[in-house]
């Protein structure tokens, strides 16, 4: 049997789904809080029994790389590396941002343009990923970018498609400001499992080749002095 297992967790409900073949036999999700990698074994076992499947059965493990929040994507890395280990599966990675553009894609029958998928970066800025459609491909068009808000409206192109996982968040900030022409999208915005189980999929029986396994964090480390000093603690 061939079965893709996947893991997606660059929002606030991360989820895992398991394939066969193109075919999604389950997908489940939960609240991200701690213990996330509990959660998400706990989901793998559950999905493969309900299915009777076994892990050994699985042949592909895919996984989104955000962006996204950052704990739960290097949690949702870190096990999906570890499901993978023992058999020595292969692991395939996937933008979280292109997976959800190409299930909209899918959907809305997008055969032209752009598509741009945008996030809350917070302090008045967006991360926003671009993608052009054709009828039968979606390419990245330029590499993930941060945008202050004000000046969004003057990167847009006629006829733009947007999408977010965040637009509860960017509503109020957007409103008013987004040419006439440009297309919200804004059902079922975030990405899932099945997203990017099924980009991978594809992306493999195309042999297109795949982004290395690194997960896309849109901003520098922050490094924060410590609050005591090795000096201070022998004084204290």
């Amino acid at each position: 049997m061939n079965y893709t297992l996947a893991f997606e967790a660059s929002t606030a409900t991360p989820s895992a789904a398991l394939l066969h073949d193109d075919h999604c036999l389950g997908e489940t999700s939960w609240v991200a809080t701690r213990g996330a990698s509990q959660h998400m074994y706990n989901a793998v076992e559950n999905l493969l029994k309900t299915h009777s499947a076994t892990l050994d059965a699985v042949t592909l493990f895919a996984v989104g790389l955000g962006p996204g929040g950052f704990t739960g994507l290097r949690v949702s890395l870190a096990a999906i590396q570890a499901l993978a280990l023992p058999d020595k599966t292969p692991v395939i990675g996937v933008s979280s941002a292109e997976a959800l553009a190409y299930r909209i894609q899918q959907a809305h029958a997008i055969h032209s343009g752009r598509i741009l998928v945008l996030g809350d970066a917070s302090r008045k800025r967006l991360w926003v990923g671009t993608f052009e459609a054709t009828p039968t491909t979606l390419t990245q068009a330029s590499n993930f970018a941060l945008v202050p808000i004000a000046d969004f409206a003057a990167t847009l192109t006629s006829g733009d498609t947007l999408i977010s996982p965040d637009w509860d968040r960017l509503d109020n900030d957007l409103s008013g400001i987004l040419p006439d022409n440009t297309t919200c999208i804004r059902e079922h915005a975030d990405p899932t499992a099945t997203d990017v189980a099924q980009r991978v999929r594809f992306r493999v029986k195309h042999e297109i080749p795949s982004p290395p396994l690194e997960l896309i964090y849109m901003h520098p480390p922050v490094f924060v002095e410590p609050r005591f000093t090795e000096s201070t603690k022998r004084s204290l």
